[in-house]
C-alpha cells in the first residue's frame, strides 16, 4: 500500500544515529521483523527496519551514511529531511520469523541493526511469556552506543529480560562503566558471549548483522549442535 509519511520528530542518537518519528495517513498492522520501503526521487527504493508502531506513528533509527557507495543515499537523504516533509513508502514486507514459543532466546545484534531485533523483544516481553530473553549488541567506540537508557528501562520492567554492550575500541571503558552502573559493559566482540555456560539453557538465536559475520557466528553456533532454521534465526543486510 502507497502512502505519504510526515517527518514529526528526529533527533541525534549519536554524531550520525537519527531516531525519526513519521506520522502516516492510515493505521496499518505490521508484524515485529518487518520494514517498509522508502520511494525517494531520483534515488529509488530504500527498505528500512521498523523499531516502534504507536497507531499512526511509526518510529525508525537510520545511520546517515556518506556516499562512498551508491546504495548509501537513501539514508543520507531520509536523515536530512526536515520536520513536517513528507516522504512515499510501501509496505510492511519481511520475513525474518519472530517464533511463537516460549523457548530462551538470545538476541545479536550490531549497529542500527538493532532496530527489528528490538522490536522483536518488545514483542515477546509484551506477550508476558516467562522465558528468558538477552540482548547482547557491539560497536565499535562507545560514542556509538545509543538507547541504553531504553533497555536499562525495560530490564527494570521485566525480571526475564537482560543485555551487555560489547566494545572493540575503547581505552576508558572503567569511565562508562561508571556512568552506567546498571548495564555491563565489556571488551572487544559480541560473539565472545557464545560460550557452553552462556548458551547452554538458550533455545533460539536470532542475529541481524553483515553476511560475512552472521555465517562465521552460525558456524560457531553449529559447533555446540545448534541448528540453523530451528534454532537460528537471521536477517543479512
Amino acid at each position: 500500500m502507497l502512502q505519504n509519511f510526515e517527518i514529526i520528530e528526529k533527533k541525534n542518537l549519536t554524531q550520525d544515529v537519527f531516531e525519526i518519528t513519521f506520522e502516516w495517513e492510515y493505521e496499518l498492522k505490521m508484524k515485529p521483523w518487518q520494514f517498509i520501503t522508502f520511494l525517494l526521487d531520483k534515488i529509488g527504493g530504500r527498505a528500512y527496519s521498523i523499531l516502534k508502531v504507536e497507531w499512526k506513528k511509526l518510529i525508525l533509527i537510520i545511520k546517515k551514511r556518506e556516499l562512498e557507495n551508491w546504495w548509501r543515499w537513501g539514508s543520507k537523504y531520509i536523515c536530512e529531511r526536515e520536520i513536517w516533509e513528507k516522504l512515499k513508502w510501501v509496505g510492511p514486507a519481511g520475513h525474518f520469523l519472530l517464533q511463537n514459543n516460549n523457548e530462551n532466546k538470545l538476541f545479536i545484534w550490531t549497529g542500527t541493526w538493532f532496530v527489528p531485533l528490538y522490536n522483536m523483544i518488545l514483542t515477546e516481553l509484551e506477550n508476558n511469556n516467562s522465558n528468558k530473553i538477552f540482548f547482547t549488541f557491539w560497536v565499535r567506540e562507545k560514542e556509538d552506543v545509543f538507547y541504553i537508557n531504553e533497555l536499562e528501562k525495560i530490564k527494570k520492567n521485566y525480571s526475564n529480560f537482560d543485555f551487555e554492550i560489547y566494545i572493540s575500541r575503547v581505552k576508558d571503558l572503567h569511565l562508562f562503566e561508571l556512568k552506567y552502573p546498571n548495564t555491563k559493559i565489556l571488551s572487544w566482540y559480541t560473539t565472545n558471549h557464545l560460550t557452553k555456560k552462556n548458551i547452554e539453557n538458550t533455545g533460539e538465536f536470532y542475529i541481524c548483522w553483515a553476511p560475512m559475520m552472521i555465517e562465521s557466528t552460525i558456524e560457531k553456533l553449529k559447533n555446540f549442535w545448534f541448528k540453523e532454521k530451528e534454532n537460528i534465526f537471521f536477517e543479512k543486510y
